[in-house]
């Protein structure tokens, strides 16, 4: 969760709408600007270094995020624990020690920063313990769209759990189409010469983490279950499916107070207009603030969640969907090394296109032929390091 880059693409989105209604277009830049504590917490029942991310707002025309360094940050519960945490870099701060939430047991946040200001929560108890029974993938036809979609199922016996957010980090195997074990080089600025190929350049793992606010409840339902409950869709196009995917989904369980601020977040997050018509996002108060001065401004929740986690893997295969398309269009040359071009008649120079493809930054890749004519690749066709990491997760099963 981003809840900085949330909240700029919150105001984004209003200043956008209000320039759609202007005759005449103006430049996105901030008018006023408040520097504003944002702060990430969601401590949980694992037993591990609990984490939480401190950061400043920052203005709209600028693309560098504001960490909060130095600060000191703990955390005390009603049994006179003290939980302390040292920076980490980037605004990550990690407890000094592994410890856990447990039940019927307060909890606070405490944040003092180097202005001098401190930050304090309310006190948060532990939600209800609730398990992830399922998680499984089914094709489905969405809005017209054909493609897997993951679900949850809870266990039937959730107590006092009634209010759910998700996060997903999903993982995939990348295999480069047009990978060869030869790789054609550039000799003395003209010749062309064969060599064995680093083997780690044809397959690669992705991740990616999910961005958007996901959430859920069984009130209303009419049973005390959550039973089919989408957490991500992917379409049968998506590169993702190509070779090998799996999907880690979190699951959360939150106090009331938690989802009321996540919600009212998540609609004003929306991409849909009605959220802004007559409704400009103003700010959305939490539960840390500043012990000095009330108007001082906080952005954040400090979130106790216990949660359960699942993991699958699967592709297109088990869908009897077509094989999907690669991450790129490949371009393939097939270029006559000796072909050096003239002007009547017009002929192309072939080799020099040969030698500036082969000699570039991220070169094109060799695919076939010797001695004449050369069929090469683009790069992220033939090596799929140009854009992923060779480096297989250790929790990958083929």
């Amino acid at each position: 969760m981003r809840l900085n880059k949330l909240y700029r693409s919150i105001l984004l989105l209003v200043l956008l709408s209000i320039s759609f209604c202007c005759t005449e277009p103006f430049p996105l830049v901030t008018e006023s600007f408040e520097d504003v504590l944002v702060v990430e917490a969601t401590i949980t029942d694992e037993y591990k270094r609990q984490e939480i991310k401190l950061s400043r707002t920052y203005l709209l025309e600028s693309e560098t995020p504001v960490f909060e360094s130095n600060a000191n940050v703990r955390i005390e519960d009603s049994n006179n624990n003290i939980y302390n945490f040292s920076e980490t870099g980037n605004g990550l701060y990690l407890s000094n020690s592994a410890f856990q939430a447990v039940p019927n047991v307060a909890y606070k946040l405490v944040i003092s920063t180097t202005d001098g200001k401190e930050y304090i929560s309310n006190s948060e108890f532990l939600p209800s313990k609730a398990e992830m029974e399922n998680l499984y993938a089914e094709l489905v036809n969405l809005n017209g769209e054909i493609g897997v979609q993951v679900y949850v199922d809870t266990n039937d016996n959730l107590g006092d759990a009634n209010f759910f957010r998700y996060e997903y980090e999903e993982t995939y195997k990348i295999v480069a189409p047009y990978y060869k074990n030869l790789d054609a080089i550039v000799i003395a600025d003209e010749f062309i010469e064969l060599v064995p190929r680093d083997p780690g350049e044809e397959v690669c793992y992705s991740s990616n983490s999910s961005s958007e606010i996901i959430l859920t409840s069984v009130s209303g339902l009419a049973e005390n279950r959550i039973s089919k409950f989408p957490v991500r869709f992917i379409s049968m196009n998506s590169p993702t499916l190509r070779e090998r995917y799996s999907i880690l989904v979190r699951q959360y369980v939150q106090s009331a107070d938690a989802n009321t601020f996540y919600k009212v977040l998540k609609k004003l997050n929306s991409d849909g207009e009605s959220a802004f018509v007559g409704n400009q996002p103003g700010f959305i108060q939490g539960n840390i603030f500043s012990s000095q001065n009330v108007s001082d401004k906080v952005i954040g929740f400090f979130d106790l969640s216990s949660v359960s986690s699942k993991r699958i893997y699967f592709d297109y295969t088990e869908f009897n969907l077509d094989l999907p398309p690669y991450f790129y269009d490949c371009d393939l040359r097939l270029l006559d090394y000796d072909k050096v071009g003239s002007d009547n008649p017009p002929e192309q120079n072939e080799r020099a296109i040969l030698l500036y493809l082969l000699s570039r930054y991220n070169p094109y890749k060799y695919v076939s032929g010797s001695s004449s004519v050369y069929q090469l690749a683009s790069p992220e066709c033939g090596d799929c390091t140009t854009f992923s990491s060779n480096l297989k997760p250790s929790f990958w099963e083929d």
